[in-house]
C-alpha cells in the first residue's frame, strides 16, 4: 500500500495507549513508514476544541454547576462523543492540576483505519450517525475526531544526503506543484518527499473516483537525533550552528571545555554561513556510530589565509554536547506551521538562581525521551466516597461556586459570607433541595463549607483518594442497586475457615469502571511522588498536556474501561501479631529498607521511600498480589498482562489500609465473568494455596531464595521473573518491593500455617 495523499497519512494507535507511558501528548511515535511524529497538545485536537468552546458558551449563560454539566453532557452525547461520569475524579483533577473550571471528561473517540487505503472508516461511524441524527448543519469530518500530530525532528535528508528543514523541502514541493499542476498537489507531500527526485507516474483515483495519473517522488528520510531537557522541553539540533561550532573547536578557536552551551543562539554561535547547504554522508567503511557520520556545508568556508577550510566534520563526540535549553515546546506548535515553535524560560529545577538548564542528546527512540505521568481512578460514587448524602454533595458544590464569586470580587471571608449573604431556606428552595432533616442538613453543610476553606496542606491527596476506594470496599458488603451507584457492584463472600485468620474480607467485584487520564509528562527522568514524613515532594514539574491557560480548560480527554475483579482485605490484627512474633528476623531481613531514611539524592527515591514508609506490609501485600496474578494464569488462563493490581497499603493512623484489588479491564483477555468466578469460596482458597505452594519453587533457586537484593536498585529480595514478577503493565510499582519468603518461609512466613499444617 502506497501512501500518496494527506488523507492516507495516518497511524493507527490504540486509544488506550494515547494516554499511556509511550504515546501521550508530547511523545514521539514511529509511524508504519518510518517517520517520527510528535503528538500535539490536547488544545490542537479538534473535538477537544469544540467541547471546550461549547462549555465556555454554556458557562457564560448558566451559573449552576449541575446545569452546566448536564447541558454539556447533552451537547457532547449529541455529537456522538462519550462523557465519562466520575464526579469524584473530576473533583480530584481540579485540585491536583489547578483546573478550577474543569467540567467533564471526554472519552477519546474510536477511529479505525481502512486497511486498503489507510484512510479513516467514516461511513457509519457512530459519531457521523449521531451528527446526522442531531440535525447538525454539516456531517463533520473524520479528521475532526482524530489526534493531531506534527513531524519531529524537523530535519530531513534525501537520497543524495542533502539535509534541510521540512519547511525548505515543502517550499521545493510547492514549486514542483506549480510546474505540474495537474499531476501533483500540496496534499501529496504526505509523507514528506523530495521534489528533486522524480520516480515514475502511477495510476490512482481522485476524490470523485475518476482515474488519474500522479507523479511519484522519492520519500525523504528523517533524522533521528534530538535534544531533550529535564524540564520536558524538546529541541532539534541546529545543524548549521553545530557545524560551525565544531569546526571552530577543530581550529582551536574555542576552548576545550566548551560543550556547545551557546549553539542554540544565533548571536553567540549562529549558522556556518548566510545560506547553509548541508550534506549528510555516512561512511560505509567504519563501524556504526556517530564517528561514521559526516556533515558538511557546500556553500561556505571558514578560517582565513592558509587556514581556510570547507566545513566538514563527523559527529563523533555528539553525546557530550550540552546546549543551554531554549525552552522549546514543539508539541504546542500550530499544526499548519513548521517554524512557529513555542518556547519559555528554562532553569535548573525551575529556579532562576541555579542558572539555565542544559539539554542532552538522545535518539528519538530512546526510553528517556518521554515519561508520561498518568493517573487512574476507580469509580466510587461521590456520596459514598465522601460519606455524605447526595443532597449534600450537590449543595456544597453550589455554595462553593456562589461564595467564590464574592471571594474573587472583594476577598470576602467564608464567615462573613455565611453570616450576611447566605440564607439556608432560600438556598434550599432556589435549588430544589429537600433534605430529610433540615436542621441536621444545615449543620453538616456549614461544617463542610468551612472545612473546605481550611484544607490540610500536609495531607497526601493521592493517599486520601486511594483511601476512599479502600474504605468503600471495607465499609460495605455490597452497594444498593440504585442509579447513583451504577458502575460499581461487589459482594462479600463467606470466608473459608482456613482464611479467617489472615483476611477480614474477600469480595467479588462484579462490575467496576476504571478511568485513565494523563496529567503531564517529563523527559530525561520520570516524575516521582516522594513522600517524606507524610509530606509529598514531587521530584520535578512536568509539562502540561494542554497549552491554554488553566482557567480555559473545561475538559480533558480520558479513557474509561469496564471490568471485574477480586478484592482482598488483610486482617490488620493478624499483620500486627505476625510482625510482633517475628520482629527480630523481619528487622534483620528488611533492615536495609526500613531502618534508615533513604538518601534524598539516591536514584529510585520514590520507591525506596514507599518501602520505608510502609515497611514489612508493603512486601507482604505486594508479593501476595503478584503470586495471585501468576496463579490465575494456571487456574483460569488469564495472562498477567491482562490483569492489573491496585494496592491499598498505608500505615497512617487515620487512613490505615491493608488490601489489594486484582482486576481485569475491558480490552484485556477476559473481563466477562471469568475472574469473578475465581472468587467463589471453594475456588479462592484453592488459588491462594496453590499460588503459595508454587511460589516455594523457582528455577533460579537457591540463588533467588537466598538473594539479599536483586532487581532495580536491589529493591527485591527473593523474587525474580521465574517466580514472582509479572508483566510491567500489571504492576503498580515497577515490579519492586517483592519477597516471596515473607509469605511462605517456614520460619517467618505470614501464611506458613496455611501451607505447613
Amino acid at each position: 500500500m502506497k501512501i500518496l495523499h494527506r488523507n492516507q497519512y495516518n497511524q493507527g494507535i490504540s486509544k488506550s495507549k494515547l494516554l499511556s507511558s509511550t504515546s501521550g501528548v508530547g511523545s514521539i511515535v514511529t509511524s508504519k513508514i518510518g517517520t517520527y511524529i510528535l503528538i500535539s497538545d490536547i488544545d490542537k485536537w479538534s473535538f477537544i476544541q469544540w467541547v471546550n468552546s461549547k462549555i465556555k458558551i454554556i458557562r457564560s449563560q448558566k451559573s449552576d454547576n449541575n446545569k452546566v454539566y448536564n447541558l454539556s453532557k447533552a451537547e457532547v452525547l449529541n455529537r456522538g462523543l462519550e462523557i465519562i461520569d466520575d464526579h469524584r475524579f473530576i473533583k480530584f483533577i481540579k485540585s491536583e492540576k489547578g483546573l478550577d473550571n474543569l467540567v467533564c471528561l471526554v472519552g477519546i473517540p474510536h477511529m479505525s483505519l481502512n486497511e486498503s487505503f489507510n484512510t479513516p472508516k467514516w461511513e457509519n461511524n457512530p459519531i457521523q450517525v449521531a451528527l446526522k441524527k442531531s440535525g447538525e448543519h454539516h456531517q463533520g469530518r473524520s479528521k475532526d475526531y482524530m489526534i493531531n500530530a506534527t513531524h519531529f525532528p524537523k530535519w530531513f535528508k534525501n537520497s543524495k544526503g542533502h539535509l534541510k528543514r521540512i519547511g525548505d523541502w515543502e517550499s521545493l514541493w510547492d514549486k514542483e506543484c506549480r510546474k505540474y499542476p495537474n499531476d501533483i498537489k500540496k496534499s501529496n507531500f504526505s509523507p514528506p518527499r523530495d521534489a528533486t527526485t522524480y520516480l515514475r507516474d502511477i495510476s490512482s483515483r481522485n476524490e470523485d473516483g475518476n482515474p488519474i495519473k500522479i507523479r511519484e517522488y522519492r520519500q525523504l528520510e528523517q533524522t533521528n537525533i534530538v535534544l531533550i531537557c529535564p524540564n520536558g522541553h524538546l529541541s532539534d539540533i541546529p545543524w548549521p550552528n553545530y557545524l560551525k561550532w565544531k569546526t571552530e573547536k577543530y581550529l582551536r578557536e574555542r576552548p576545550d571545555e566548551d560543550k556547545g552551551e551557546d549553539i542554540m543562539s544565533f548571536d553567540l554561535v549562529g549558522p556556518c554561513c548566510s545560506n547553509p547547504k548541508l550534506k549528510w554522508t555516512e561512511s560505509k567503511n567504519k563501524s556504526e556510530g556517530y564517528g561514521s557520520i559526516y556533515l558538511e556545508c557546500t556553500s561556505c568556508s571558514l578560517g582565513s589565509g592558509q587556514d581556510i577550510v570547507r566545513p566538514k566534520i563527523n559527529l563523533e563526540g555528539l553525546n557530550s554536547l550540552q546546549p543551554h535549553c531554549s525552552g522549546h515546546k514543539p508539541w504546542e506548535m500550530n499544526i499548519d506551521s513548521n517554524v512557529d515553535i513555542r518556547s519559555e524560560n528554562c532553569y535548573v529545577e525551575n529556579d532562576i538562581s541555579k542558572g539555565r538548564e542544559k539539554l542532552k542528546v538522545s535518539l528519538v527512540t530512546a526510553n528517556n525521551v518521554y515519561y508520561s505521568n498518568g493517573f487512574s481512578s476507580l469509580f466510587i460514587p461521590i456520596h459514598i466516597a465522601e460519606n455524605i448524602s447526595p443532597e449534600l454533595v450537590e449543595a456544597i458544590d453550589l455554595i462553593e461556586r456562589k461564595y467564590l464569586r464574592y471571594f474573587n470580587l472583594n476577598g470576602m471571608t467564608r464567615q462573613k459570607y455565611w453570616d450576611s449573604k447566605f440564607d439556608i431556606d432560600d438556598f434550599l428552595i432556589e435549588n430544589d433541595i429537600t433534605p430529610d432533616v433540615d436542621i441536621d442538613f444545615q449543620y453538616e453543610l456549614k461544617a463542610l463549607f468551612f472545612s473546605a476553606g481550611s484544607p490540610d496542606l500536609e495531607e497526601d491527596y493521592h493517599e486520601a483518594y486511594r483511601w476512599q476506594e479502600y474504605n468503600c470496599f471495607s465499609r460495605y458488603s455490597s452497594l444498593p442497586d440504585i442509579e447513583l451507584n451504577e458502575g460499581l457492584s461487589f459482594n462479600e463472600i463467606t470466608l473459608p475457615n482456613a482464611l479467617t485468620q489472615f483476611f477480614t474480607k474477600i469480595q467479588q467485584v462484579e462490575e467496576l469502571k476504571m478511568t485513565n487520564v494523563q496529567f503531564d509528562f517529563t523527559r530525561v527522568k520520570p516524575k516521582e511522588r516522594i513522600v517524606v514524613k507524610g509530606l509529598v515532594q514531587p521530584s520535578k514539574i512536568g509539562q502540561n498536556i494542554f497549552s491554554n491557560d488553566n482557567n480555559e480548560v473545561h475538559t480533558i480527554p480520558a479513557n474509561e474501561s469496564l471490568g471485574e475483579g477480586i478484592f482482598f482485605e488483610f486482617s490488620n490484627l493478624a499483620i500486627d501479631d505476625w510482625i510482633s512474633e517475628n520482629q527480630i528476623v523481619l528487622s534483620e531481613r528488611f533492615g536495609q529498607y526500613i531502618t534508615d531514611v533513604p538518601n534524598p539524592n539516591s536514584q529510585g527515591l520514590a520507591s525506596k521511600m514507599l518501602l520505608f514508609n510502609n515497611g514489612f506490609k508493603q512486601f507482604l501485600i505486594h508479593s501476595f498480589s503478584h503470586l495471585i496474578m501468576r496463579e490465575l494464569e494456571f487456574s483460569c488462563g488469564y495472562p498477567t498482562a491482562s490483569l492489573k493490581e491496585r494496592l491499598y497499603i498505608s500505615n497512617s493512623s487515620d487512613k490505615l489500609m491493608s488490601g489489594v484489588l486484582i482486576y481485569a479491564a475491558e480490552g484485556s483477555e477476559g473481563s466477562m465473568g471469568g475472574l469473578v468466578s475465581q472468587g467463589e469460596p471453594d475456588m479462592i482458597i484453592k488459588i491462594i494455596k496453590e499460588g503459595l505452594r508454587r511460589s516455594m519453587e523457582c528455577s533460579s533457586d537457591p540463588l533467588c531464595w537466598e538473594s539479599e537484593g536483586q532487581g532495580i536498585f536491589d529493591l527485591n529480595l527473593s523474587s525474580c521473573f521465574s517466580c514472582s514478577l509479572v508483566a510491567e503493565t500489571a504492576c503498580e510499582e515497577m515490579n519492586l518491593g517483592l519477597d516471596r519468603r515473607v509469605l511462605v518461609d517456614e520460619n517467618f512466613g505470614f501464611f506458613k500455617n496455611l501451607i505447613f499444617t
